[in-house]
């Protein structure tokens, strides 16, 4: 008999043999319960198509049958409002919704009695089709664009959940994805099952074009680039800026989407290179739990349940669903870097059945972690002679503790299947208490000097800025000193936010137009508290060798805070999109999108402890203001040769005030906003009868009034200077049948600098943490004995660390004595220095490219236990995961993870 699973899932005996018969009126006649009916009636039917010939179908020959021919995922989304019901009404109201004609493989009568959940939203017609169909042991597949057969199938698991998204979540987007003219990216559930992704920066490795940075000195939590641009602050939660440093679980992720391409119609500021947005877990009608346990030999211990209830007493179509999550692990290679996280997140929905929905959901995410910012530079490269293993910093002193809250309200009112109103609105507080040791060695290159040229000073130890550093590329570690910097800060980052929007469905003068208008505004707050531990130039922190650290040093620095700041902006977004729908073949659409953006700033700065020099004496900075106003434009064409594909062309443009990240200065809060115009073309396309989604992108995308900081006067910051990346794109997604999953992804990026008024030694060189290539491809396949298995990796080529510096000197010649204003290393900073050294040789300052592989295998023991093995970094490669300007992280070493999910 099927049985429902997690999340819709329905799991169908194996094949039966009929000796009798079952007169189900005639039970029902003796008092047999509506329910209980529906199931007998379910049973007779599976009985009566399994004697019809079809009792050898097994799980893979049930997937395969149903791809082989199309879905209509190419139709319109529509909306869609089918009560909870008898499924034989729902079908009907179904036919006439979609305009799909259904053909049934069993009687009509074997209908009668089998409940549906219905369905109501945005949905493509097979992706509604699937919701009905959910918990009743039926499955469908589609004979064409515009008719469906629906009959019983017979497998060991047959998932109706966890197929491929054919659109995006948010309301902002009401084509499918196929019709979407720009490169969307979402890694469904079932990537993020079969890989055990534990995290946001696991997932989005599964997508082309992006790359991993490790955290800023200033704000700790997920870092990374989209095609070329930093993207550490466009990072969104259900459509809505996510914007707290943490590191985010996937334990409460549906779905993460990632937009590539400048996206400031629909999002606001940022989106030069893309967003990501995460699609939080949300109640359903069906009745599940899910627990997952998994033990690795990082000593990683996880455990996490997902908890869905239906409260049909409460009111029509209410349900509460709960997910929790608790981990304690290490890092594979790393012996102190440790992960102490917890969190869970309840939500209820009402009218799930209804024109008129309300969620509600809490999200609470605590971390405890012992962070590791790896190893040292040593000018152009990775220290050499370092430990991989090596830890610089102070295991019990060392500390990264958050305790975010964030709340969200959610409303949908349907006036009809044509015009929806949907509100999102969100209170989010994001504690942080952060103290992490920075290992280094020499101090950093303010500019990039070639060969020949000269500088007026050689670099200086991290240690004791006030000496120069006499370390080379040939000194033995075991000679020098590590400068263990100490990055200490308290801070409290808030948001209060608000998007209404509106989308409607209508005809002008013959031509059928999907429109989207919306509102968004409120605040966010962020106020640092920064300690030093510095004082007159000199670390009081113990420094520590680099071929040998000692982390069971005392820690013994004396630190004090060095300033108090408070920022808080304020911000109002009005938008539209319009698609208009000109004819059979061709689509338009187009936005625009205004901003106000005001922000204001407040700077306290102690006086600094007894006679210590060398940092601001001034007591208070007077409030100072910034107020940007913005307009931004999106223009695109779909061409449709086929009902199967489409050929598009976008065009659009984002900015980026200097309050951005809300962060602002004297020297900053005058600059023009640095303004993206972008263009893409690409093609997308359903092959394989729907069973394969492949697409590919040609883009360019251009950064006008970058922001420079003069090396010599950190006081004086222009907006000089212009940034290019262009490149190509190509993905597939595919549930191939027979078990097999592939993901595949590839991107090449041509990054440089155009012009630099700052640092022109930079133009021609590629921007900091853009690979030229990353690759990334998993592929799943089913083996005898019912067990599956898993293998896949990624690539990322070289990436340099600096954009404005991205060669450093490595030797330099002796001091030489010029005339005062003769001086070839005469700066408008320095006029009359007359001691001068020559650059000898340079390197890139860069990490090399890497490849790691990973594998997965598991076993359903039952319909109700599952078993999983993964194994990452096969070959337990040594390589840098995350670099930074002045650190760098290696990646994860040789681990595996071993889990159970239990499902009831």
């Amino acid at each position: 008999m099927p049985q429902r699973g997690d999340g819709g899932r329905v799991r169908a005996s194996r094949p039966l043999t009929i000796k009798g018969k079952i007169n189900v009126k005639k039970l029902a006649k003796n008092g047999m319960t509506r329910s209980t009916k529906a199931k007998l009636v379910t049973l007779a039917a599976a009985m009566a198509y399994a004697a019809s010939g079809s009792s050898n179908a097994t799980a893979q020959q049930v997937v395969a049958e149903a791809a082989k021919d199309p879905t209509p995922a190419q139709l319109p989304v529509r909306r869609f409002h089918i009560v909870e019901g008898t499924l034989d009404a729902a079908l009907e109201a179904y036919r006439m919704q979609s305009g799909i004609a259904v053909k049934l493989e069993i009687p009509q009568e074997q209908l009668v009695g089998i409940k549906t959940s219905g369905v109501s939203g945005l949905y493509a017609n097979d992706s509604a089709l699937r919701q009905l169909l959910a918990g009743t042991g039926l499955s469908f597949r589609f004979e064409g664009a515009d008719t469906v057969s629906i009959g019983l199938r017979h497998s060991d698991s047959v998932d109706v959940a966890a197929g491929m998204a054919d659109s995006v979540a948010m309301g902002k987007f009401t084509e499918s994805l196929l019709d979407t003219p720009q490169t969307v990216s979402v890694v469904p559930q079932f990537v993020l099952k079969d890989q055990q992704n534990r995290t946001l920066m696991d997932a989005v490795r599964n997508v082309p074009g992006i790359s991993l940075a490790a955290g800023e000195s200033g704000a700790q939590g997920d870092n990374l680039t989209i095609r070329g641009f930093t993207a550490r602050n466009d990072i969104f939660l259900d459509g809505i800026r996510d914007f707290g440093s943490y590191y985010r679980d996937s334990f409460n992720f549906d779905q993460v989407e990632v937009l590539e391409g400048p996206a400031g119609v629909q999002f606001g500021r940022g989106s030069t290179g893309g967003v990501i947005n995460e699609e939080s877990k949300v109640p359903a009608t069906d009745k599940f739990v899910n627990v997952q346990t998994q033990f690795g030999t990082d000593l990683t211990r996880r455990v996490s349940a997902d908890i869905n209830e239906p409260l049909p007493d409460l009111s029509e179509g209410s349900a509460f669903r709960l997910n929790v999550m608790g981990t304690d692990g290490g890092v594979a290679g790393r012996p102190y870097a440790e992960n102490r996280r917890f969190g869970i997140a309840p939500s209820i929905s009402f009218g799930l059945n209804s024109p008129s929905r309300l969620t509600i959901s809490y999200f609470h995410f605590t971390e405890s972690d012992t962070p590791d910012y790896g190893l040292p530079w040593l000018f152009s490269q990775l220290a050499p002679g370092v430990n991989r293993h090596s830890y610089f910093g102070f295991p019990d002193a060392n500390f990264l503790r958050t305790s975010d809250d964030i709340l969200t309200l959610k409303a949908n009112h349907s006036f009809s299947q044509n015009v929806d109103l949907h509100t999102i609105a969100r209170w989010a507080n994001y504690p942080r208490d952060v103290q992490i040791t920075e290992p280094q060695l020499c101090s950093n290159a303010g500019v990039s000097t070639p060969v020949g040229g000269y500088v007026s000073a050689l670099p200086t130890s991290a240690y004791n800025s006030a000496k120069t550093c006499t370390y080379t590329l040939a000194t033995p570690a075991s000679q020098e000193l590590v400068n263990r910097n100490q990055l200490q800060i308290k801070s409290v980052e808030g948001d209060l936010w608000d998007q209404t929007e509106v989308t409607a469905r209508f005809k002008v003068a013959g031509v059928r137009s999907n429109f989207v208008g919306g509102v968004e505004g409120g605040q966010e707050i962020s106020n640092p508290i920064r300690t030093s531990y510095t004082e007159n130039k000199i670390n009081s922190v113990t420094p520590t060798n680099l071929a040998h650290p000692n982390p069971q040093d005392v820690f013994s620095g004396i630190g004090y805070t060095s300033s108090i700041t408070h920022l808080k902006s304020e911000s109002v977004g009005v938008y539209f999109v319009d698609t208009l729908k000109l004819g059979r073949f061709i689509e338009a659409s187009g936005g625009v999108r205004w901003d106000l953006f005001d922000t204001v700033f407040n700077l306290y700065a102690p006086p600094l402890p007894g006679n210590a020099t060398g940092g601001t004496l001034t007591a208070a900075i007077a409030p100072i203001e910034q107020k940007v106003t913005q307009p931004t434009y999106r223009a695109a064409f779909v061409f449709k040769p086929n009902t199967h594909g489409s050929v598009y062309f976008d065009y659009g443009t984002s900015f980026n005030p200097s309050a951005e990240s809300l962060s602002l200065s004297v020297s900053t809060k005058l600059l023009l906003p640095e303004e993206n115009e972008s263009y893409e073309v690409g093609a997308k396309y359903s092959l394989l009868r729907e069973r394969l989604k492949v697409e590919g992108a040609w883009f360019r995308t251009e950064k006008d009034n970058a922001r420079e900081t003069d090396p010599t006067n950190s006081n004086n910051v222009v907006s000089a200077g212009n940034q290019l990346v262009k490149g190509v794109q190509a993905s597939a997604v595919g549930q191939l049948g027979g078990g097999t999953d592939l993901v595949f992804g590839y991107a090449y990026l041509s990054s440089h600098v155009i012009y630099s008024q700052v640092f022109p030694t930079s133009v021609g060189f590629q921007l900091a943490n853009v690979p030229k290539q990353t690759f990334n491809f998993f592929l799943t396949h089913n083996l005898p004995f019912k067990l599956s298995a898993g293998f896949g990796g990624n690539y990322v080529a070289s990436r340099t660390a600096s954009s404005t510096v991205p060669y450093v000197p490595t030797s330099f010649g002796p001091a030489e004595t010029f005339t005062a204003g003769s001086a070839p290393c005469a700066t408008s900073a320095t006029p009359t220095v007359t001691t001068c050294y020559q650059v000898l040789s340079t390197a890139m300052k860069q990490v090399p490219g890497y490849w790691v592989f990973n594998a997965m295998v598991k076993r359903p023991i039952s319909d109700h236990l599952e078993l999983q093995a993964n194994v990452y970094n096969l070959a337990n490669r040594f390589y840098i995961d995350q670099p930074h300007p002045s650190h760098l992280i290696p990646g994860a070493g040789l681990s595996a993870l071993i889990g159970a999910s239990f499902r009831f």
